[in-house]
């Protein structure tokens, strides 16, 4: 396996982790069928393998990062974003919806309005954190940018520090992962790296505890934190693809966020192959976002 292969596992795990959990999104853990019919039920009335907001946001983004040749341009992230949310899309979560909508009624710092308006106990959602994996792919050769980048690109939408710093750590686990780091030593990493910042301590807690001692299917399941921890939860332990993607789907919350963030991560670390082909298959676009994960890894690949 290949630094290109994982770049596409990456991107693929992404969408594929998203649609296998968007049909059970805000269920309750002892709510959800086992064993989990994978691929199976519709969401929102769409066929299985349809993807969610976090999928199309990260398109967006990874789009963008292809058009520019690797630069985050946050204004051009933005406007792809602006232009899918005008469509509108069958669902937009209520954070991203109404900072998007300040955007377009021309508040340049609607991000932080929204932070300042609603307060701490709202601010942190996960949008971010479940869409930033695209940017750890691009950066696996030089990791140490994200240190700039991914808070800045959390910040767009998810102004709240703790978001900054849950995409810190997730792209540069991702990065580390796609450069051949194993699952632990990059996760170990990528939470030392995020040190000091606010919602370090508790992201380091929930590595080890979502799911276990700390629940997150119910309250604040949307909270960046709960998402950030047990995507990196599942990438340290090594779990294999459908294995670790089935796992964090299993404990409920926003389970379409939370398999995104995570399936960016075990497609990092396992590539392409690991993808059970049958999710593949009834992935929604495949064709499309298999060849856009193709020309991001051809990025990853001469050396940026």
């Amino acid at each position: 396996m290949d630094v290109r292969d994982r770049a596409i596992g990456s991107i693929l795990g992404l969408a594929v982790g998203d649609a296998l959990g968007a049909p059970f999104a805000s269920a309750p853990r002892d709510m959800l069928p086992d064993p989990l019919p994978a691929f199976e039920w519709r969401w929102l009335g769409s066929p299985p393998g349809t993807w969610t907001d976090d999928t199309a946001m990260a398109r967006n983004l990874w789009t963008s990062l292809i058009s520019h040749g690797g630069t985050l341009d946050l204004d051009d992230v933005l406007a792809r974003h602006l232009v899918w949310f005008s469509e509108p899309p069958p669902h937009v979560d209520a954070l991203t919806a109404r900072v998007l909508a300040r955007y377009r009624e021309g508040d340049p710092n609607a991000a932080r309005w929204y932070v300042e308006t609603r307060g701490p106990e709202v601010s942190a959602g996960n949008g971010a954190v479940a869409s930033c994996g695209p940017l750890g792919v691009v950066r696996a050769r030089d990791p140490e940018r994200l240190l700039m980048d991914a808070p800045a690109l959390a910040a767009l939408t998810h102004w709240d520090q703790r978001c900054r710093t849950s995409c810190i750590a997730v792209t540069f686990a991702i990065a580390r992962l796609i450069t051949g780091q194993h699952g632990a030593p990059a996760v170990i990493d990528a939470v030392g790296r995020v040190d000091g910042l606010d919602g370090a301590e508790e992201l380091e807690y929930l590595v080890d505890e979502a799911g276990r001692a700390r629940s997150i299917d119910r309250g604040h399941i949307d909270f960046t934190l709960f998402t950030a921890g047990v995507a990196l939860q599942v990438a340290g332990q090594d779990r294999g693809f459908e294995d670790g993607l089935r796992h964090v789907v299993s404990l409920g919350g926003d389970t379409g966020a939370n398999a995104a963030a995570a399936g960016a991560l075990l497609g990092a670390r396992r590539g392409r192959a690991a993808i059970p082909p049958g999710w593949l298959d009834r992935l929604a676009d495949r064709g499309a976002i298999e060849r856009e994960a193709e020309e991001l890894a051809e990025l990853v690949t001469t050396g940026l």
